[in-house]
């Protein structure tokens, strides 16, 4: 009985330490300013939520229910406690949530980072459930200090998601009728400022980008991530602002100029080109971006087919 109360002690702090890092791991992504931080963040969630979450979840779940019966509740739903009840309900919501949360964040590293850009909301939710869990657990209330105790921490959770899903219903609006100079303007801002995760969310998932910096079209945007990480690598600064922003309807028009240093010293100025963005949704479907190579201090096109 010791043992197995170790076990399930054990792996309930494995899953919830785990658990807790997840949006410290996802807010520092979002904050990352080089995108090979961004990228290696995500196979670090992915790895955690795989070895420690999951496993740990199974595990105290196991020994839970070993526990369980052990005190004589062979018949969870007609013997035990209503704490015990609610709590084992609680428990398959948040085994349910895990699994969507893995299943994103797998989908997200095939190229459904749309997908993947909701985990955080249902990590968030997992966290305060699995808090309430514990509660039950050590208070045992009863009666109506239960149901209290039960309904405002859910009302809480549900009222927490609600605004969540108001402010980004707000902003995608936003950003879908956003006027393509002010549109142009966030987006550039956020390239030169090296805010890739924020610049990567401005895409469609489908993305096809063609630019003479490739060999070919790129496409979808785990191939565009890769693009820009062999790109940056080769510049120590670059600088690209717009110089005159066209619009019509979804496609949008732009003139540009980039300055900046190669990785070898050498410098790149006044390099001009043009930019046609077509959006779908507010967000980037496709890009066709035209400059002369030739202007190019000596700098290595990258391989479409490697990315």
């Amino acid at each position: 009985m010791t043992s197995l109360l170790f076990f399930h002690v054990l792996s309930f702090a494995l899953w919830l330490g785990a658990a807790a890092t997840l949006p410290f791991w996802g807010n520092r992504m979002n904050r990352a300013d080089h995108l090979h931080t961004v990228l290696g963040i995500i196979d670090t969630v992915f790895l955690i939520k795989c070895v420690f979450i999951m496993g740990g979840l199974m595990v105290t779940l196991i020994t839970g229910f070993m526990l369980a019966s052990s005190y004589g509740f062979e018949g969870l739903f007609d013997s035990a406690p209503e704490w015990l009840q609610l709590s084992a309900i609680i428990s398959a919501i948040i085994f349910i949530n895990s699994w969507i949360i893995f299943f994103f964040l797998l989908y997200g590293r095939r190229g459904h980072r749309t997908l993947m850009r909701t985990v955080p909301p249902i990590g968030y939710t997992n966290i305060f459930l699995i808090i309430l869990v514990a509660c039950l657990m050590v208070k045992k209330p009863a009666g109506s200090q239960l149901y209290w105790l039960a309904g405002l921490w859910v009302a809480a959770i549900v009222i927490a998601n609600l605004i969540n899903i108001v402010i980004k219903t707000i902003r995608l609006k936003r950003l879908a009728t956003m006027p393509g100079k002010d549109y142009v303007e966030n987006y550039f801002s956020l390239m030169n400022a090296e805010k890739m995760t924020d610049m990567l969310k401005l895409f469609n998932d489908r993305i096809v980008f063609n630019d003479p910096f490739a060999n070919g079209p790129v496409r979808g945007i785990l191939q565009l991530e890769k693009f820009f990480q062999k790109l940056g690598d080769q510049f120590e600064t670059i600088k690209i602002l717009p110089k005159k922003v066209d619009q019509q309807g979804e496609h949008i028009f732009i003139q540009w100029e980039a300055n900046g240093t190669t990785q070898n010293g050498e410098p790149l100025v006044g390099l001009k080109g043009t930019n046609k963005m077509t959006r779908i949704n507010g967000k980037i479907a496709k890009v066709d971006i035209d400059f002369d190579t030739a202007q190019l201090p000596r700098v290595q096109l990258v391989d479409v087919s490697a990315l």
